[in-house]
C-alpha cells in the first residue's frame, strides 16, 4: 500500500491540473446559454483587440446577444467541461487560446471549424497576432468564419 501513496504523491502530474476539478460557479456572469462562446487572452476595453473581434463577429452576422466573450489569462486552465456545462455552446472561438488550456488532448486545424465534444471549434491566433497577420485573417474568414455562419455549412446556428 506505501507504493501506492508514493505513485500518487509523484510530480507526474503538476498542480496546475487539479483546476481542471475546480468548480467554476464564481464567474461573474450568471448561468446562461448562447449559441457562440468566444475564449480569448485579455484585451482592454476600447483597445483594438476588442474593436476587432466586434467587427468579426458582425461579419458572421452576430448579435451580441449570440455570444459571450471569457478571457482566459495565458498559462491559465480550465476546464472545458465546466465551461460547455455553464454556457452550453454550439460554436467556440478560440483566440490563442489552445486546447490544453482547457484539458482538451486534441489537436485543431487552425482558422478551421473542427468538430470536437458535440460543438464546432474554430481555433486561430491571438486578437493581437491576428491583427498584424492578413494572411491568417484571410484563411480564418474563408475557411472557417464565412461556412460556419454565413454559408452554414456546420452545425446549429
Amino acid at each position: 500500500m506505501d507504493n501506492v501513496f508514493t505513485i500518487i504523491k509523484s510530480t507526474l502530474i503538476p498542480d496546475i491540473y487539479d483546476k481542471f476539478w475546480e468548480d467554476i460557479s464564481d464567474i461573474n456572469e450568471p448561468k446562461n446559454t448562447k449559441s457562440v462562446l468566444i475564449l480569448c487572452t485579455p484585451f482592454a476595453n476600447g483597445s483594438a483587440e476588442e474593436q476587432q473581434l466586434y467587427k468579426m463577429m458582425a461579419a458572421c452576422k452576430l448579435e451580441s446577444s449570440q455570444y459571450v466573450i471569457f478571457q482566459i489569462n495565458e498559462g491559465n486552465v480550465i476546464a472545458w467541461h465546466k465551461i460547455k456545462e455553464k454556457y452550453a455552446p454550439e460554436i467556440i472561438f478560440l483566440f490563442g487560446i489552445h486546447p490544453q488550456q482547457l484539458g482538451i488532448s486534441s489537436l485543431f486545424m487552425l482558422n478551421e471549424p473542427n468538430s470536437f465534444s458535440e460543438c464546432i471549434w474554430l481555433p486561430t491566433l491571438s486578437l493581437n497576432n491576428l491583427e498584424n497577420n492578413r494572411e491568417a485573417k484571410r484563411h480564418l474568414w474563408e475557411k472557417g468564419m464565412k461556412p460556419v455562419f454565413i454559408d452554414k455549412k456546420f452545425g446549429g446556428n
